[in-house]
């Protein structure tokens, strides 16, 4: 799902720049008063270990690639905030170290895996939570959100890399469809490994699960 430079017209470029200034400032402002010494480790370890997984992917048409997130367990353990943070530090780390992605296509890339990648998994999860309750509804909204979530990331990869027809070879309807057909299959993967480190939490550290979250005021009557 990584965007290289050269892909997307400037145009397209600066507004996803734009677009994700906004969600740059309220995370790292939100996360300086909600992130505590016990969320820390958790941000570290979930923000290292999809960092890895990133790095497990495989091209598809034009260049770009398909992969897991990560952001989905992080917003739903930590809060969107903070898997807005740990997307951008992956997503940099990735951009500058390993040449995965660009810097002229960063804010497109955290837009698509560090906004839409994270808010639609942890909106779909506290909605399913609320109407389903319990242990089912919990998972239930944590594998759904995970699949919505990285389709709904790269349906908006397809569209960037669509409408930059000067830059890139391919129509808005091919690069939409083949980011949406990978990532259907990828989002089904998605999900059951939030599922199963979710599971995980819940039965090891079921401790760290009711630790605030670093989400958006607004949210808060819905998340409890």
């Amino acid at each position: 799902m990584h965007i290289p430079d050269g892909f997307l017209d400037p145009s397209t470029c600066a507004a996803t720049y734009i677009a994700t200034l906004p969600f740059w400032i309220l995370a790292f402002r939100r996360a300086k008063n909600v992130l505590s010494d016990k969320q820390v480790p958790l941000l570290a370890t979930l923000t290292a270990m999809f960092f890895a997984a990133q790095m497990m992917n495989y091209p598809i048409v034009g260049g770009t690639t398909a992969h897991l997130l990560g952001g989905p367990i992080v917003a739903i353990t930590l809060g969107p905030y903070a898997g807005v943070i740990s997307m951008t530090l992956i997503l940099l780390i990735q951009a500058l170290m390993f040449g995965d992605g660009g810097i002229t296509t960063f804010g497109a890339n955290v837009l698509n895996m560090g906004v839409v990648g994270v808010f639609v998994p942890y909106v779909i999860f506290l909605l399913v939570k609320r109407v389903a309750g319990g242990r089912a509804g919990l998972l239930a909204g944590s594998f759904l959100g995970a699949f919505f979530g990285d389709l709904l990331a790269a349906v908006s990869a397809g569209f960037e890399l669509g409408l930059s027809t000067l830059y890139f070879p391919y129509s808005l309807s091919i690069a939409v469809t083949a980011m949406a057909a990978h990532h259907s299959i990828i989002g089904v993967v998605e999900g059951i490994a939030t599922v199963a480190i979710l599971s995980a939490l819940m039965k090891a550290r079921h401790d760290l699960l009711q630790l605030p979250k670093v989400e958006p005021v607004w949210f808060r009557g819905l998340s409890r």
